[in-house]
């Protein structure tokens, strides 16, 4: 049952190689463009012998040269929607929606059975697809890792265990969502709706509270303690002493100053406060900022937790399909 189930699959698995293979040809050219870029502009030589700071133009025009990268980033977060929705709803909902499952359940073979058989090929696909995608980004961002501060931020889903779980957790979702409504294309939007809500509300909601944040208060100023770190910045906001926010991401609201330092009231777009004024003001008001973030040695230990949640998921929506098959009629 198990050989059948995986020629009767091999659609998916030729679709799953050639998706592998543009991505790792891709990874591969860009990769080694970032490579020779890396090298050759004497960014390695740098950040070998200094702080990230020290480079900042060096890294500027690198990230200036492979900025358009960044087109690729959302394509590949929701890739793992779509192994769930055009491998894994398809699976059981095509025969469910054929009639074809009778003749299986007709020759001996038990609905449990023929689930597990289907529900372990398009799970060891996407495992085995999953393992290569990893990896594949390992190589392939080696470099942009080591130079940018994103690791824990725009590439974190797609790289470490993430793929892996995220992609189980698809098709878990897939397989259920076939069994229970029978019909291929509902199942496919039911995959990535439910998907892609998980995914926002784990990233968004969740993952922050993970562990309890770190906060850091540090001078307004230019200057950022943290840069290079690549620690994940939750929040960044700038504060007089008694706690009022005068801006958000390290800026400044020069116009919230006028009311306590009557210097500065005659600002206009046309007329802005001398600098030593604001500066005055500053210190007069006690201004700082308050970093919240997580330092990057957790990276490992969310990739766990998250990893495992979405595993926990996975086999929750496995549970509801195998119930659910077990319940509806033939």
């Amino acid at each position: 049952m198990f050989a059948v189930a995986l020629r009767r699959f091999r659609l998916e698995s030729i679709g799953l190689a050639c998706g592998l293979a543009v991505i790792g040809l891709l990874a591969l050219i860009t990769g080694r463009m970032m490579s020779d870029e890396y090298h050759d502009s004497g960014l390695d030589a740098c950040m070998a012998a200094g702080t990230t700071s020290d480079c900042r133009d060096l890294i500027d025009r690198f990230g200036e040269q492979f900025n358009s990268l960044q087109i690729l980033i959302l394509p590949l977060i929701v890739l793992p929607a779509l192994m769930g929705a055009f491998v894994g709803a398809p699976m059981v909902a095509r025969d469910l929606e054929t009639g074809s499952h009778r003749f299986l359940w007709t020759q001996g073979v038990t609905r449990r059975r023929w689930l597990a058989n289907v529900a372990g090929v398009g799970l060891g696909l996407t495992l085995a697809a999953g393992v290569l995608y990893t990896v594949i980004t390992y190589f392939w961002l080696r470099i942009v890792n080591e130079v940018s501060d994103e690791r824990f931020g725009q590439l974190y889903d797609f790289q470490g265990l993430l793929p892996v779980a995220s992609g189980l957790f698809a098709v878990a979702v897939g397989i259920a969502c076939g069994v229970m409504l029978r019909r291929t294309l509902p199942a496919m939007i039911a995959t990535l709706g439910i998907f892609i809500g998980v995914r926002l509300f784990i990233a968004v909601v969740l993952r922050p509270r993970f562990a309890e944040a770190k906060t850091m208060t540090t001078a307004f100023g230019p200057d950022d303690p943290l840069e290079g770190t690549g620690d994940w910045i939750l929040s960044e906001q700038t504060l007089t002493a008694d706690g009022t926010i005068l801006g958000e991401n390290g800026t400044l609201n020069v116009g919230a100053l006028g009311p306590s330092c009557p210097k500065l009231e005659p600002a206009s777009p046309g007329h802005p406060p001398r600098e030593e004024d604001v500066s005055e003001c500053m210190n007069l008001l006690g201004v700082h900022k308050v970093v919240r973030y997580h330092p990057s040695d957790r990276y490992w230990s969310f990739q766990l937790i998250e990893s495992g949640l979405l595993l926990a998921l996975a086999t929750v929506a496995m549970v509801i399909a195998f119930r659910a098959l077990q319940r509806r009629p033939a």
